[in-house]
């Protein structure tokens, strides 16, 4: 869909370029915020009418949405259009449908995550400078569990900008006042004289009116679509198979490739041993180094590539990281915690000299977590056409179509080819958690099309790659201390942790800044160590970077994943050293946050806490606010004699404010714990002569159906702008169940993950406890 700025929007990111944060203070905030809302001007083509960005009515009365956000299964297309028909006065039925919007617009940029705030909130000068640069920038991508929330107060006044301009049209046409106008139904009633008129017979000349600057928004009692339960609107068509992946992808003269890349990431290529018999074999189109870190092999079918690059001979350089191992890497996190000078995040109070003071009433503890990476259901793969005029087209399953145009631009140059435009397009996701954020796959596809331009070219690595060769959450280990007052809680808590920087390892990769990010202060890495809304008298978290040559990506919930762990293994520490139920002892410190008790007190009924167990059983729970959503878990496991451990229930309460799909959010919490358990019990990925062990799920193994628990997910009510879904319940998964494990076994296990699997010679699979602590990474 053709798309372009409006006057309006154009000055305004004009101002932005060459403005000043002096100018921004000076301007105010609420003229100045009004261009995110803007986007292209209204306009008629054939028989539809474009009235925003975001909204579009056919003159049939169907009505478009445009979602800047890509559908990952998590249901944002629905959630995104609800809000739209909402305010639009339409049903939620079969007339709406959407669209992936990637056009480069400033109003699909997303902000929310990298500027902590939403669009409804007055910006600083800092922040209103920043978020012209990303919106000059066009960086528009999923990520972060901000999609509803960056999108809740836009996309609504889309649909009521729209619905204003309807009346405006109806109004005009009928001959009376707009205010004697109401909607209804998808049409404009005049109830004086009993007058309806379609929307589709008004859209053609309402979008071209002006739209007004404030759009009334619907109070909350008069909602009919949001926070009622919606059927999905990408799920039919899944049903009946038509929703094209990225593995889906095929096109009319379309080339083949798999590749091999070092098995010790940083090794270059020093030559492919073999090429030539390789490019004798049937089929094969082109063998090729890729940037000096892979090798490409193009046949006329995947099949053929694939065979081939498995017989490649390939000489790899040697790196300093050729002899590295998990045991090293352990070694290198524990020194890094005795670093004499770490960064601090937070220093409120005296912690240090608490501590000194605090003698016997000292708890202390250090845990550890492994990397682990995303193993996606749908492998990387991308397909890529440049043609001889230098425009481009890129069919990835990506989390952002800037990343698609950025890929493809810079692959193509490691070619020595000029791209001159991109026309990104977004396929279905078959799962992405982060790491489709990378631009590596694109840059591949992007590098042998460029070799063969006017065909294009389907990249695909096989599974051994996405796991060996992906992308991974950070190794991590953590100290905590905690100085107890008289009453068993911590006048002092300290947490320090040492962590590979993920912003150094993903903007080296793919921010036009390069290598920008300071490694060192890296908010990822102190993520769910602060404990804000535990009332501690002193506080301090720090953090210290402890680089290593694996490369890092955003992983479902970040920092939380570790952090969290952390944290809440240690509050049950403390209170268990003060002699007091974790739950009460919870209550304690949650005296000064009603929002997080009334959590905690949820989870605690519904799972009937305080209940007797059988022995081998036992309870645990954890609680964490990220991505402005406050979850709170209770976890039931049995721990065999044998060492056999079941999860047998989790009980999940979640404030996540305001919810627009009730379905949606509680299938987020079910799929966050299946996801969380996983990495829980499970996953690890373990180094060898600095490259990585495991290659597919036989060895990195993602929970089944036969041991997933029963889930019980209970939604809060909440008058607050909506949270993130997507990622605040894998969070408390991990403490939850290694609380619970203490509870039925008395070992606390400080690092993942808590369990082994093993195959009986029954051939049955296993969950078993780990017998000593668990190494990390």
């Amino acid at each position: 869909m053709p798309r372009l700025l409006s006057r309006r929007a154009f000055l305004f990111t004009g101002a932005a370029l060459g403005g000043t944060a002096l100018v921004a203070a000076v301007g105010g905030t609420g003229l100045l915020a009004s261009v995110d809302l803007n986007g292209p001007d209204g306009f008629v083509d054939g028989e539809r009418a474009v009235f925003n960005a975001f909204v579009t009515i056919h003159n049939d009365g169907r009505v478009t949405v445009q979602s800047p956000r890509t559908e990952m299964g998590q249901g944002i297309h629905t959630g995104l259009a609800m809000l739209v028909a909402e305010e639009l006065d339409i049903p939620f039925d079969e007339r709406i449908t959407v669209e992936h919007a990637v056009e480069n617009l400033p109003v699909y940029s997303n902000y929310t995550g990298p500027l902590q705030m939403r669009p409804e909130d007055p910006p600083n000068p800092v922040q209103w400078v920043a978020q012209r640069v990303i919106g000059l920038i066009g960086l528009n991508n999923t990520s972060g569990s901000n999609s509803t929330m960056g999108l809740w107060v836009p996309m609504r006044l889309a649909g009521a900008s729209a619905r204003h301009m309807l009346i405006a049209a109806a109004a005009d046409r009928l001959g009376v006042p707009a205010e004697e106008l109401s909607t209804a139904d998808g049409t404009v009633r005049h109830e004086a004289s009993g007058r309806i008129v379609p929307y589709g017979e008004l859209a053609s000349a309402a979008a071209l009116l002006t739209p007004p600057d404030n759009p009334e928004l619907k109070p909350a009692s008069a909602w009919r679509v949001i926070g009622r339960r919606q059927q999905r609107v990408d799920i039919p068509a899944k049903v009946r198979g038509e929703p094209v992946f990225g593995m889906d992808v095929v096109l009319s003269d379309m080339l083949h490739a798999s590749l091999r890349q070092a098995p010790v990431p940083g090794a270059h290529v020093v030559r492919v041993v073999n090429e030539a018999d390789i490019r004798a074999r049937e089929g094969i189109r082109d063998v090729a180094i890729i940037n000096e870190e892979s090798v490409g092999v193009v046949a006329d079918s995947w099949w053929q590539a694939e065979s081939a690059a498995r017989s490649l001979e390939i000489e790899w350089t040697t790196t300093q990281a050729d002899g590295v191992d998990s045991a090293q890497l352990s070694d290198a996190l524990q020194s890094g915690l005795d670093a004499e000078d770490p960064h601090q995040h937070l220093a409120e109070g005296d912690v240090e000299g608490a501590l000194t003071d605090g003698g016997e009433r000292i708890v202390e503890a250090e845990y550890s977590v492994p990397f682990v990476t995303h193993a996606c259901m749908e492998s990387m793969n991308a397909t890529v056409l440049i043609r001889e005029d230098g425009s481009a087209e890129g069919w990835v399953p990506s989390q952002s179509p800037t990343t698609i145009s950025w890929g493809v631009e810079r692959g193509a140059g490691w070619a020595g080819i000029s791209v001159s435009s991109v026309a990104p397009h977004i396929t279905m996701n078959g799962g992405a958690f982060g790491r489709r954020s990378d631009m590596d796959v694109i840059c591949q596809a992007a590098f042998l099309a460029a070799r063969h331009r006017g065909r294009p070219v389907k990249l695909l690595w096989p599974r051994e790659q996405d796991i060996s060769r992906g992308m991974f959450r950070s190794h991590a280990s953590g100290r905590m201390r905690a100085f107890l007052g008289t009453d068993g809680l911590p006048v002092a808590y300290d947490a320090l942790v040492a962590a590979q920087s993920l912003m150094q390892s993903f903007s080296s990769r793919n921010m036009p800044i390069g290598n920008g990010a300071s490694p060192h202060g890296d908010r990822f890495s102190a993520e769910g160590l602060d404990k804000a809304y535990y009332s501690f008298p002193n506080r301090r978290v720090r953090s210290v970077h402890v680089p290593s040559h694996m490369p890092l990506m955003f992983w479902r919930s970040n920092g939380y994943s570790f952090g969290t762990f952390f944290a809440e293994s240690f509050v049950d520490e403390c209170a268990f050293a003060a002699g007091t139920d974790p739950l009460e002892y919870r209550r304690a410190l949650l005296r000064e946050s009603p929002r997080h008790l009334a959590m905690l007190d949820r989870v605690a009924a519904l799972s009937g806490w305080g209940e007797a167990m059988e022995p081998g059983r036992g309870r645990g729970i954890a609680i964490e606010e990220a991505y402005q959503s406050v979850v709170a878990q209770v976890a039931e496991v049995t721990v065999a004699d044998d060492g056999e451990i079941t999860v047998d229930r989790i009980f999940c309460a979640v404030d996540a404010g305001t919810v627009v799909n009730p379905d949606a959010v509680a299938a987020q919490m079910e799929g966050s714990i299946i996801y969380g358990l996983s990495a829980t019990l499970m996953n690890t990925i373990t180094i060898e002569g600095g490259a990585v062990v495991q290659s597919n799920f036989h060895d990195f193994p993602m929970l089944r159906i036969a041991n997933a628990p029963e889930i019980v997910v209970e939604i809060m009510p909440s008058d607050l702008p909506p949270g993130g879904a997507g990622e605040p319940g894998v969070i408390p998964v991990a403490p939850a169940v290694a609380n619970a494990i203490y509870a039925a076994t008395g070992r606390r296990l400080r690092s993942l993950p808590l369990a082994v699997t093993e195959t009986t010679s029954a051939g049955r699979t296993r969950t078993m406890l780990r017998q000593e602590p668990a190494q990390a990474v």
